[in-house]
């Protein structure tokens, strides 16, 4: 609910209310005092009287519902507030537990650390982008980047919310005071002694009776209020749409926030290890780094069912089915080719190695990996063993943004 909308519509309807009422109250006064002696006027104030007693009948109709509004925007804020004031018991209750989910609400609580803060996840948002490729992902990752920053450069071009709303109090003090001044006027215009005709020379009003009253005064003075309180109340709507689209830029903020962390978590979550790969006897035909790989993911289709050397594993798995991209993502299989700028040395075969952390750096990414080496027969590294591997380590290499020869084998896309 935009509260202070509302407050406003209730607040310019009890003012209406009352203008209408004292207006209406005036004009039976002036009915009841003409100076016309005939059986007609009597029927004349009847009838003018009672229309009044009506239309003052409508305004106490708008004065109540006024009240009601009024009172419906205090239930909400007490509701909102207690509302509040219990998601933050809750979130202080799962401070030091992991994952909690609430069914009620279809939001993910999680005290996982992402870029240092814990952070709220929106079941909704995490499953629209499980459901995404890693391509699409990758895109949306750039592209959530690219709407936060320019939502925050336009939030540093506004005034704050505070700003804002200390000038609609100010405005609010100064109508309130032209309201009091205005009703002053109204009702002395309506006093029978400031509409007694004045001696000669008479001088012509404006609204067309050929004589001026002392009510005719303080009638231009209400209506000197009534054009301030006009330019005041324009000012005030100003004021009410820049603070509303304040108030719609940091929910768009926070929403865009609100994605990149389901996406984040989603991303970090990674690739299932699947593995180890399955027939024992095929797993068993792989030799050194392949083999290794082949323990932490599931390689079987690749090939045909027949895995061949690690530089043709991307070729392979994209045949099979699988996603294959250039950006890194936790759980992947790398797949070096012999001419790479990644990691030096590699031979002929190529080179596999299974992805343990993704970390953003400048221009690129530190990346963790697990890997072994192949076990030879012969010195001259002619004939190898398979079903082994020698040397299993945990390394870290930087893959720049415009990094050659590698590949990231992810899975196969979700076909739900």
């Amino acid at each position: 609910m935009e509260t202070e909308h509302v407050r406003s519509t209730a607040r310019k309807l009890d003012a209406a209310a009352e203008q209408i009422y004292l207006e209406i109250d005036r004009v039976a006064r002036q009915g009841r005092s003409i100076p016309w002696q005939s059986p007609r006027r009597d029927r004349y104030v009847a009838s003018l009287e009672e229309l009044c007693k009506k239309i003052q009948r409508h305004a106490q109709q708008g004065a109540e519902l006024s009240q009601r509004l009024q009172r419906e925007v205090d239930k909400w804020i007490a509701v909102n507030e207690r509302g509040a004031n219990r998601f933050k018991k809750i979130k202080r209750s799962l401070a030091d537990q992991s994952l909690i989910i609430s069914e009620s609400s279809g939001v993910i609580l999680a005290s996982a650390q992402v870029l240092g803060a814990s952070t709220l996840i929106n079941a909704q948002y995490s499953q629209e982008y499980r459901d995404m490729s890693w391509k699409a992902r990758f895109a949306e990752q750039g592209n959530l980047l690219g709407q936060i920053d320019a939502a925050q450069m336009r939030i540093s071009g506004m005034r704050t919310t505070e700003e804002i709303q200390n000038d609609i109090n100010d405005i609010d003090a100064q109508l309130a005071d032209l309201e009091r001044k205005k009703n002053e006027a109204q009702a002395k215009a309506g006093i029978w002694y400031n509409n007694l005709i004045p001696d000669w020379p008479l001088e012509r009003d404006s609204d067309g009776v050929p004589w001026r009253v002392i009510a005719d005064d303080f009638e231009d003075e209400v209506a000197k209020y009534d054009q301030q309180i006009q330019g005041l109340q324009s000012r005030r709507q100003a004021l009410l749409d820049e603070l509303n689209l304040r108030q719609q830029t940091e929910n768009n903020l926070a929403d865009l926030y609100t994605r990149q962390d389901a996406l984040n978590q989603v991303i970090n979550e990674g690739i299932p290890a699947d593995g180890p790969t399955k027939p024992a006897w095929l797993h068993k035909q792989l030799a050194g780094c392949t083999y290794y790989v082949a323990h932490k993911r599931d390689v079987s289709d690749f090939g045909g069912g027949h895995p061949g050397d690690a530089k043709v594993w991307d070729n392979q798995a994209r045949a099979a089915g699988y996603e294959v991209g250039r950006q890194p993502a936790k759980g992947a299989i790398m797949v070096f080719e012999r001419n790479n700028n990644v990691m030096p040395k590699v031979s002929d075969a190529g080179h596999v190695a299974y992805v343990e952390n993704v970390e953003r750096v400048d221009g690129g990414y530190k990346v963790t990996i697990s890997q072994a080496n192949t076990q030879y027969k012969d010195k001259n590294k002619k004939d190898f063993e398979r079903g082994v591997y020698i040397g299993e380590n945990i390394s870290n290499v930087i893959v720049k943004d415009d990094s050659k020869g590698i590949s990231f084998i992810y899975e196969k896309p979700n076909k739900s």
